[in-house]
């Protein structure tokens, strides 16, 4: 679920050259974000910008209007991006062109909106962007949190990986120090290597039987150092499978020391603690946690304990990345219905224009065929009045003759 307050820790730059319109929005974003800049300039925005390097805070989001007194939203958005600064950036508009909406993705515009804006779509279009945000951060902050635990197992466990045929592909620092071997030494080995020969071989038939059901297998063995050093371990091999699927690519093999009496465990507990103490702690989180297991390790009877609570752990955080992922794949699916919703408009406009094309042509083809046809009559209409002139030359060249005879016969 996505944590609204982490809204609260955002600082958004408004950038609306339209005074009301700048107020009303600004109102409402403030109700929402820890800080909002308001600019009318496109040149002041990119000084607002600029001065954030000497705050304690950064611009989370830009809104820029497409149309501003001086310089273009699209000016913005390059200017920004010339300078290589990622930061995530709505674009505004009163309408929405083909050739804008392309510059826009070229310059990796977080989202564009058309106006007259509705506050709730702006206000999502926002909180969307924010939420990519949130789990990028949730991703991070979980990523070095296992990765301090990972630290600090690595100071008090043998870790090992094997193979589906059982040989080992990975051995921790501590493994190789408490088994006497080298890494190189163990790579391409099986873990037969530190079993003694009394060991009951029906007890690893067991384990392998067990882990190549996709099961896990615990248990307490009795293992030998490369210079012949007994020591006793509390093993669990959990078996590692491939994404989104029940078959196994590997096992990890995880085992704590146990001790055969007082004397054995005090050593126990003084190496590991030499080891947790030679590594840099990296946070205060990771020095509380070394201290609770150097606590839970003050005594023997708590070493199961502690397994289990690392183990539920490890479930825990896997069940977060599980949640987190799922919410990172509804976030991706609005990213895709958003994108196609632009592509939908995208064809509009484009087709809008096509018609407006083919009705101007078709206009155009009608009028030369008027044209003609009104050329063709001025024509017929040339002719006849030619053959008109033509007759009344003749009626008059009569009327001229019949005078002439009437005067010469005296009528």
């Amino acid at each position: 679920m996505f944590n609204y307050a982490f809204l609260k820790t955002l600082t958004i730059l408004y950038v609306e050259s339209e005074e009301s319109t700048n107020k009303y929005f600004s109102n409402i974003l403030q109700k929402k974000f820890k800080h909002v800049i308001c600019a009318k300039t496109g040149k002041e925005a990119l000084l607002e910008l600029e001065k954030t390097k000497n705050e304690e805070f950064n611009i989370d989001i830009i809104i820029c209007d497409e149309k501003l007194v001086d310089i273009s939203g699209l000016d913005v958005l390059k200017k920004i991006r010339e300078s290589k600064n990622d930061i995530n950036f709505i674009l505004t508009t009163n309408k929405i062109e083909v050739n804008d909406v392309l510059k826009a993705i070229e310059y990796k515009a977080s989202d564009f909106l058309e106006k007259p804006i509705n506050a709730k779509d702006l206000v999502f279009s926002v909180e969307h962007i924010c939420q990519n945000k949130y789990h990028k951060k949730m991703k991070y902050e979980n990523y070095m949190h296992l990765k301090d635990i990972k630290t600090v197992i690595n100071q008090i466990a043998l870790v090992t990986k094997t193979d589906l045929e059982g040989k080992i592909t990975f051995a921790n620092y501590y493994f190789c120090d408490v088994s006497g071997y080298t890494q190189e030494e163990l790579i391409g080995l099986t873990y037969d290597i530190i079993k003694p020969d009394e060991t009951n071989s029906l007890i690893y038939t067991n384990l392998l039987e067990i882990i190549n059901q996709g099961k896990i297998w615990e248990g307490k063995l009795k293992k030998i150092s490369k210079d012949k050093e007994e020591f006793y371990i509390y093993l669990t091999v959990v078996p590692i499978f491939k994404n989104n699927s029940d078959i196994i690519k590997e096992f990890m093999w995880i085992s704590f020391l146990s001790t055969k009496d007082e004397l054995e465990q005090k050593e126990f507990k003084k190496k590991v603690a030499q080891n947790i103490h030679s590594t840099r702690r990296i946070n205060t989180e990771a020095r509380e946690k070394i201290d609770t297991l150097l606590e839970k390790l003050s005594s023997y009877k708590y070493l199961d304990s502690l397994l289990i609570d690392e183990k539920e752990r490890s479930a825990k955080f896997a069940n977060q990345i599980k949640f987190n992922s799922k919410e990172v794949k509804e976030i991706e699916d609005k990213l895709k219905d958003i994108s196609q919703k632009a592509t939908i408009k995208i064809k509009k406009v484009i087709k809008d224009e096509k018609e407006t094309r083919e009705k101007k042509n078709k206009v155009d083809e009608e009028l030369n065929k008027l044209t003609e046809e009104l050329d063709l009559k001025n024509a017929d209409i040339a002719e006849l009045t030619k053959e008109l002139n033509s007759q009344v030359k003749i009626v008059n060249k009569l009327i001229s003759s019949i005078n002439n005879k009437e005067h010469e016969l005296g009528l």
